[in-house]
């Protein structure tokens, strides 16, 4: 099995720091992005520690073996990151209300195993098609879903950027999971709504086959793209490919 994995994140052109945080894990095949909330201080130390969390507990799995399957241990490792972020957030006054999103891309063998929680989001290109594969855990989401809004009147919505699922918000977080089988090529984007609030999907499927398997141009290009359009928030984006 190859990966090809490449990911950078920014500021932003109206943001004083950067709440976002992502880690590439070659060794465990994991990729996290995360996008914390909570002001300054809160939002950076959330994401982080999201992030590094995740990694430590999901490694820690690998070497306690048993029988619990790849997937339901990355679902394991988020909610102890969450659990961590609370208890956290109790230790410290200035971290109180604090927490995160994340999206995780698990690659086991020829199958991708994507959980997440909160509004960022994972899309898989193949064969030079583009699928959001993660539903965003938001108020503007399920007014959507439920038919009680329509996307023309969306950018009008006042609460469009209040986010119904994250890690710190509860003991316990639920956790979306899917499992996708592979094909040769085929290309994931992790990334925050710094990136997806700027560009339209068929903009980020163009950039994607643009990039010509370079995947460091094309985390560096959305990027561009993003704060050429406003850069209202910070922009994380991860790419993997995967060849057997």
């Amino acid at each position: 099995m190859s990966i090809l994995v490449s990911g950078c994140t920014d500021i932003g052109r109206l943001r004083r720091s950067n709440e976002d945080s992502y880690g590439i894990y070659p060794n465990l095949h994991l990729y996290v992005v995360a996008d914390g909330m909570g002001g300054h201080v809160a939002g950076e130390v959330a994401s982080r520690l999201a992030v590094e969390a995740i990694r430590s507990s999901f490694a820690a799995t690998l070497k306690n073996g048993g029988s619990v399957s790849a997937s339901q241990r990355l679902i394991q490792s988020i909610q102890e990151a969450n659990e961590q972020i609370i208890r956290t957030s109790h230790e410290d006054t200035r971290l109180v209300g604090m927490g995160t999103t994340v999206v995780t891309v698990l690659m086991d063998k020829d199958t991708a195993h994507i959980a997440h929680a909160g509004d960022s989001r994972v899309y898989m290109l193949r064969n030079q098609e583009i699928k959001q594969l993660t539903q965003d855990h938001s108020l503007l989401n399920e007014y959507l879903q439920r038919g009680l809004l329509t996307l023309e009147k969306t950018e009008d919505y006042p609460y469009k950027h209040i986010i119904t699922r994250a890690l710190g918000s509860h003991p316990v977080v639920e956790v979306d999971l899917q499992t996708i089988d592979l094909l040769p090529g085929d290309c994931f984007l992790l990334c925050t709504d710094g990136l997806t609030n700027m560009l339209v999907q068929e903009e980020i499927r163009t950039t994607l086959i643009a990039m010509d398997n370079d995947l460091e141009k094309g985390c560096h290009r959305l990027i561009d793209q993003a704060n050429a359009k406003g850069g209202e928030d910070n922009i994380t984006a991860v790419l993997i490919q995967w060849t057997p």
